[in-house]
């Protein structure tokens, strides 16, 4: 059982996804160097060390090392604006391992580009250590949902698992409240929702109660079920935006079957690549099909970041809302990747919203094109995969 440090938020979030991770076999290459680079001092920028603990191996991986002869200096880049609860039994485990290992003093520091903070990793040791101990002598926790399902790769596994035990706490959207009234009027699973429809609606409401209905309905009967036909869909374009820290670095459109990117390479070429990016949409008056709300969104701030004066707000429609609202299909997750997937759309890399901007970031820092490369077939894949949903809901009963 390798227990990579780094993934303590899953434990948070999902101590399943945790416990299966673990037992997965992954390969460490810079252990060698580690060692030595503390016995003999020096830095080291991707640092790995291991160390046993409860019958497992604790590994400290993708941080920045300094070390002399009376301390280690671990530094660990971060993205967000602040630190959370499980940045500081991260903190407390890396400092564990190092001190373990080294038996030199450790210091640990958080840094991003909105803060840089030592943490006191020591007060925190007892609490991690607990966590640990408790997952390594558990059995596989049982599933629930939460917010990284729609990146797991063992959605699937955990959808069978909520399906064959009649479970309807899954279903999207349902929420405590709903679920309580349904409870309260003796509905309790998948198959209770399916036999009372009406009793359903009347509950929760004519569409919620509907929406529930072929929610349920698609789960048991494996297939996706409608719950109003599609609206009429017009060609259009198909929107993608790919963000860094605090800039948008790629604007990708599917147009005519053909991808076309609008980059900037850094900061300063963002306000360049945008209005080249209206140019485009200006000449061709068509609707702009996106997935959620964050094209719109960042659009309009560019829009006012810049001064522009453009108009596009009326040409966006949302493929997700469409979607949701017209189709049920037996997924854990209503995101891109999880329905898309479902529909048979491969992904050419295993790159994610978070993947891609570290992928973007050693571009900052190394200048080699082909991890640039690597985002724009990821972006192109995501446009591509919103043209198909858009398909999908154009020859709906093709599918149903």
């Amino acid at each position: 059982m390798n227990i990579e440090i780094s993934n303590i938020r899953t434990v948070m979030v999902c101590p399943r996804k945790f416990w299966l991770e673990s037992r997965e076999k992954r390969n460490y290459n810079h252990e060698e160097i580690t060692r030595e680079v503390i016995r003999f001092g020096g830095s080291l920028k991707y640092a790995e060390l291991s160390s046993e603990i409860f019958g497992a191996t604790l590994w400290a991986t993708g941080i920045e090392i300094n070390a002399n002869k009376e301390e280690i200096i671990i530094i660990s880049w971060r993205k967000g604006k602040r630190l959370y609860k499980y940045h500081y039994y991260e903190a407390a485990l890396y400092g564990y391992v190092f001190s373990k290992e080294s038996g030199k003093k450790v210091r640990v520091i958080f840094k991003s580009n909105f803060y840089e903070q030592e943490i006191p990793w020591e007060n925190f040791v007892e609490s991690a250590l607990v966590i640990l101990r408790n997952l390594t002598e558990s059995d596989m926790p049982t599933p629930k949902i939460n917010s990284e399902c729609k990146f797991c790769g063992y959605s699937n596994e955990c959808l069978d698992y909520f399906v064959k035990s009649d479970n309807i706490e899954f279903i999207k959207g349902i929420g405590k409240v709903n679920l309580s009234k349904l409870k309260s009027a003796n509905i309790n699973t998948l198959t209770d929702i399916v036999k009372n429809k009406e009793k359903v609606q009347l509950i929760l409401g004519e569409q919620k109660g509907l929406k529930v209905w072929a929610q349920a309905k698609s789960f048991l009967d494996e297939k996706p079920v409608i719950i109003k036909k599609p609206p009429k869909l017009k060609e259009g374009i198909f929107f993608d935006i790919e963000s860094y820290v605090d800039f948008h670095y790629l604007f990708g459109i599917l147009y005519k079957n053909k991808y076309v990117p609008f980059i900037a390479r850094e900061k300063n070429s963002e306000k360049e690549a945008f209005i080249r990016l209206l140019f485009f949409l200006s000449e061709n008056d068509l609707p702009i099909y996106h997935y959620h709300s964050y094209e719109p969104n960042q659009f309009k701030k560019l829009i006012r970041k810049y001064g522009l004066n453009a108009r596009f707000e009326n040409r966006f429609l949302d493929i997700y809302s469409i979607f949701t609202n017209h189709i049920a299909v037996p997924v854990l997750s209503y995101s891109l990747k999880p329905l898309a997937r479902y529909f048979g759309f491969n992904w050419r890399t295993s790159l994610n919203g978070m993947k891609a901007v570290k992928k973007f970031e050693d571009f900052l820092l190394t200048g080699e094109e082909k991890l640039l490369e690597e985002i724009l077939v990821y972006n192109e894949d995501d446009v591509r995969a919103t043209k198909l949903l858009w398909d999908i809901l154009r020859n709906y009963m093709f599918y149903i």
